[in-house]
């Protein structure tokens, strides 16, 4: 059984009355990096990972662009990093002023955690996560719209994907594409978890939209014996024509994972048997009162 824990505010609270009875049980965790550049000439790229301690970033600075213009200063980039303590964050920025048609930045992080039912009686397992609000920004110098080909798309991807012994399932997505420049731009917002934005603009030739945070979690029970794997994925990019265009999209700052970065932590917890008679009361009270409200 799976729930989201911000829908199901009872058994959010069925959980916390377990953990202060039981001990929780840490789960393990790998987690790995990646930064890449794609052009006309050629594929820098610089994967760092898999990793079980300590923290990694991968960098790729990009010759012959700028990040002033969508504010950061010195050369273009791809950024991501990770570490043990379930947070990460990905950036990628740049103007590039080159003739290349085809300039591309991707930046990703996966964090992998899973836990094993080993008390011999029922479990419950919960995976709390917060993703700080996604920043996606297009820098146009030239002139373009989203119908023009090719044109300027910045876009993030958010995941968290489950797995009970048969593959991973998707079970939280997010995802934006801004697409376009000055003279015509489209957002499209997609997902089992879509975010709110507020757009905004220098009233020149930048703009963008700010997403809203996700502070959510998942909540389920384990049998004895049963093993649960947590997958979850940062993924930015960036996709320029050049001429004097580009953007940035950012989930966090990668340069400091202290402050404002995703962080994802899955615990298990024991449910003693009087405790789990309990929930699963609670739980059928719930479902009755469902098929009452329906009918």
């Amino acid at each position: 059984m799976i729930v989201k824990a911000f829908r199901i505010a009872v058994l959010t609270s069925i959980f916390s009355f377990i953990t202060i009875a039981t001990l929780p049980a840490s789960a393990l965790s790998t987690f790995e990096t990646n930064a890449t550049r794609d052009t006309e000439s050629g594929t820098d790229a610089d994967p760092q990972g898999p990793a079980s301690t300590g923290s990694l970033l991968s960098e790729v600075l990009v010759p012959g662009s700028d990040g002033s213009s969508t504010g950061f200063s010195g050369p273009g980039y791809a950024r991501a990093a990770a570490d043990n303590l379930g947070r990460a964050a990905v950036d990628v920025n740049g103007v590039f002023f080159s003739g290349n048609l085809f300039n591309e930045l991707t930046a990703s992080s996966i964090h992998t955690a899973d836990v094993t039912n080993n008390t011999g009686i029922e479990a419950a397992f919960a995976y709390d996560f917060f993703l700080p609000g996604p920043r996606l920004t297009v820098a146009d110098f030239a002139g373009l719209a989203s119908s023009d080909e090719p044109t300027i798309l910045a876009l993030y991807e958010f995941r968290v994907s489950l797995d009970f012994g048969s593959g991973f399932v998707p079970f939280v997505t997010s995802r934006a594409e801004l697409m376009g420049g000055i003279n015509g731009h489209s957002l499209e917002v997609s997902g089992s978890d879509p975010l709110g934005s507020t757009f905004f603009s220098d009233g020149f030739s930048v703009f963008g939209y700010q997403f809203d945070n996700l502070d959510s979690g998942i909540s389920g029970f384990l049998a004895p014996g049963e093993t649960l794997t947590v997958e979850s994925s940062l993924f930015v990019s960036l996709t320029a024509p050049g001429f004097e265009t580009g953007g940035a999209a950012q989930i966090g700052d990668p340069l400091d994972l202290s402050t404002g970065a995703f962080s994802g932590q899955l615990t298990l917890v024991p449910i003693p048997p009087a405790v789990w008679l309990f929930a699963t009361g609670i739980i059928g009270l719930i479902a009755v009162a469902r098929r009452k409200n329906r009918a």
